[in-house]
């Protein structure tokens, strides 16, 4: 079926980051709680698989990265379900819970990875393409190779902004990994500057932990990676409420399967 017009579902992201810190603040015990034990296990994984490496035994080295492996990837997955949630919940007016946090779904954390994975492979091949198109220019027109740099970079940056809402799409509507993917792409066509005006405030609040950090450091030698740590369990959840918010204000009411199914995945779309 050909594609419908996109129905105008304005996007306030001053709101948005309003109500991801909102959301974070009202539930802050909760959301930050989940964050630090999520990331605890996420860590733990890593050095188990660190840990792998040289302990003089091989069945010990084995044992490690057999438990370190999956934990750092489950708890991973795990972190991105319960955040989405709670963000969801949160920007629909509801108090996240800790049980529903902390509840693991096989089969929404084997479809989240899947969808993950489709979103990598997209990365990898817009990579792809960039490298082949920088190659040929070199041999070709070697005075455009700058260009042709910053159209690649310009290719993978919307490919990432285009999977912003992977995880939403996928816990919240129910879309498979491709169906994930390809609402994305849709969404970067018709609302790119939405997605960058998103990108830009995530990355702006993700650098706030390194601010910190940096100011920590000057202060007192040594507390740089402490302050930059405790900074992140508050900023992670602040910036998936705010892409949640932005989330439901876009796609509002959330999309079941069907609609999408039916048409291009947008929602109120009655042609």
């Amino acid at each position: 079926m050909a594609p419908r017009t996109l129905p105008i579902y304005p996007v306030n992201l001053g709101l948005a980051l309003q109500q991801g810190w909102q959301g974070l603040w009202a539930n802050r015990w909760d959301l930050v709680g989940f964050s630090l034990t999520a990331t605890a296990l996420h860590l733990l994984g890593w050095a188990l698989f660190a840990a792998g490496h040289d302990t003089g035994s091989g069945i010990l080295n084995a044992l490690l990265r057999l438990v370190g492996v999956p934990l750092y990837f489950l708890s991973l997955l795990w972190l991105i379900q319960g955040l989405t949630r709670g963000g969801l919940d949160a920007a629909a007016g509801h108090r996240p819970r800790w049980r529903e946090l902390c509840r693991w779904s096989a089969s929404d954390g084997l479809r989240l990875g899947l969808s993950l994975l489709t979103a990598a492979a997209g990365l990898a091949l817009a990579a792809l393409i960039g490298f082949v198109g920088w190659s040929l220019v070199i041999f070709l027109a070697p005075a455009l190779s700058v260009v042709t740099i910053l159209l690649a970079l310009v290719l993978l940056g919307g490919v990432a902004l285009s999977q912003v809402f992977n995880a939403c799409l996928v816990l919240a509507a129910d879309q498979s990994p491709s169906g994930a993917f390809r609402i994305g792409l849709r969404t970067l066509e018709r609302r790119w500057p939405t997605l960058l005006g998103l990108g830009a405030a995530c990355s702006g609040l993700a650098l706030v932990p390194l601010g910190l950090g940096l100011l920590a450091e000057a202060l007192v030698q040594g507390q740089g990676v402490l302050a930059t740590g405790i900074a992140l369990l508050v900023v992670i959840p602040w910036i998936s409420g705010m892409v949640t918010a932005t989330y439901r204000q876009l796609f509002s009411p959330v999309v079941p399967r069907s609609e999408v199914a039916a048409g291009t995945g947008w929602p109120g779309n009655n042609g």
